[in-house]
């Protein structure tokens, strides 16, 4: 249903080019994310590496009526990969050994909601800078785990997983125009997770949050 209601806003966003009588910018984005960490907030655990990934999707600006400002959203899926350590034998989804390693695979259906303040255009260049929140439905979540003599790859544990993610969105960079309705857009992101990603009744644990770094690259139109 979420991600119906997303696609049909952003299709009429774009026969539209208007929300309630402002103008809207559409685009199209690729964010490599060169950092991703769950960030474990009790003793007993330890982040235990970060990977790569990738989010893609919808930008949509509605911009406000000086231009230097927009409200930024938009529709993207969001991958995330990384590990962490518990040490705590009581603790972990498959508890029983001091040292339990667990590599978290997720992917999200995100939407960004954030204020863009932007310079003013010199020669088709201008800086921007962005803060605001997003809101990530899960949909996949699999893990790999190694618990004592134990492991194994690939499993689904959606339902060992919050469904919902959110966090502090953070952004800044430039947008320099390629041709009069077409600017190419780039900068640094960062994403500072709220959300308890693992569900502490299957877990036995606390808090555990997902941090991300990313580069902004993207096209509007």
């Amino acid at each position: 249903m979420l991600t119906m209601v997303c696609l049909l806003t952003g299709m009429s966003l774009y026969a539209q080019r208007s929300f309630y009588g402002r103008p809207v910018r559409l685009g199209f984005k690729v964010d490599p994310v060169f950092v991703n960490t769950l960030r474990p907030l009790e003793n007993g655990l330890e982040k235990d590496g970060s990977s790569f990934g990738v989010n893609y999707g919808l930008m949509a600006d509605v911009q406000f009526s000086d231009t230097r400002g927009a409200f930024a959203t938009g529709l993207e899926v969001a991958h995330a990969s990384s590990s962490i350590l518990i040490k705590d034998a009581s603790k972990g989804l498959y508890s029983g050994s001091d040292n339990q390693e667990y590599k978290l695979k997720l992917q999200y259906l995100q939407i960004p909601l954030s204020v863009k303040l932007k310079t003013n255009d010199q020669n088709g260049f201008r800086w921007w800078g962005q803060f605001g929140t997003y809101m990530g439905a899960l949909i996949g979540s699999r893990l790999d785990y190694t618990s004592g003599a134990k492991s194994e790859d690939n499993v689904n544990i959606m339902s060992k997983t919050n469904k919902v993610n959110m966090g502090l969105l953070l952004g800044a960079g430039g947008e320099y125009r390629l041709a009069e309705k077409t600017d190419l857009y780039f900068g640094l992101g960062f994403e500072n997770g709220f959300t308890d990603i693992t569900r502490n009744k299957d877990w036995k644990d606390d808090k555990v949050a997902l941090n991300r770094w990313a580069l902004r690259l993207g096209v509007f139109f």
